[in-house]
């Protein structure tokens, strides 16, 4: 298993890697994502999202979004009624792109630059809801301190909303084109380490440039569940879609096969 100098190390790389992609991604996307906040349009991937968001509850709600990228998300939250809404990722680029949006559009809302397994103990118990959005949980070594660190952020009975890429895509070839017309299996499921790459992560424009090495952790959806359960989260609802929300799998849709591409699951901490 690896250790905390290899966390250490494995998040620092992908910080670096973070911060190149974020130049790419205001290139290609930084004059859309402004008209939508600048119209007061929604900026979630689907509305299934938005519907259990909503049932789950926003108004007045404190809400922590891990791993937030730019915060965009965050940012649509407040508008919709959160109250308190901060926002943690280990990018700089990143954080400093959902600041300047923030105060560019008077939406209040915080933003850190931390890796999540350092998030300070002065926010603990300090939130409603915690948030966590696609393209969260490949990136992080150790699920079950990750979920550690959700628990210490809740107050009692706070919820936890996970909207993420099924990990059955890891099995899938990203991006293969419009010529795909069967699905084909090119992945293992199960990994017994990470995995390096220094493609680019530019998958909005999709210009190819070569990253600084990244190191990505293909958690199954066990990895999962028993990290969630292991920090004495109830798990209120797991729904599985066959929509894509990874800008990866678009070439699935001709083969007319319905896949578990995305899925969406709430737990609650019960009283402590």
């Amino acid at each position: 298993m690896d250790n905390s100098n290899d966390r250490t190390r494995y998040m620092e790389a992908n910080r670096k890697a973070w911060n190149v992609a974020m130049s790419y991604h205001r290139k290609a996307k930084d004059e859309e994502w402004d008209k939508l906040l600048a119209d007061g349009s929604f900026l979630f991937q689907t509305e299934p999202e938005l519907s259990i968001l909503k049932k789950t509850g926003i108004e007045g709600r404190s809400i922590v979004h891990v791993c937030c990228n730019n915060g965009r998300e965050l940012l649509t939250l407040k508008r919709m009624g959160a109250g308190r809404c901060a926002g943690f990722d280990i990018s700089d680029e990143a954080i400093a792109d959902a600041r300047g949006r923030s105060e560019k559009f008077h939406i209040p809302a915080e933003y850190y630059r931390y890796s999540v397994y350092d998030i300070p103990e002065s926010f603990h118990n300090n939130f409603d809801l915690v948030y966590i959005t696609i393209g969260t949980l490949v990136w992080l070594p150790d699920l079950i301190d990750f979920f550690a660190v959700a628990k210490k952020v809740l107050k009692r009975e706070g919820v936890l909303f996970i909207y993420e890429q099924h990990p059955l895509t890891q099995m899938l070839p990203w991006d293969v084109g419009e010529e795909c017309e069967k699905p084909l299996i090119e992945n293992n499921y199960f990994y017994d380490k990470h995995q390096v790459y220094n493609d680019s992560l530019d998958y909005y424009g999709n210009v190819t440039y070569r990253s600084p090495d990244t190191y990505e952790f293909l958690h199954t959806l066990s990895d999962i569940f028993n990290a969630i359960i292991k920090n004495q989260f109830r798990i209120t609802l797991f729904q599985e879609y066959d929509h894509d929300i990874s800008n990866g799998f678009a070439w699935i849709k001709k083969t007319g096969l319905r896949l578990p591409l995305s899925y969406i699951l709430t737990s609650k901490l019960d009283d402590r």
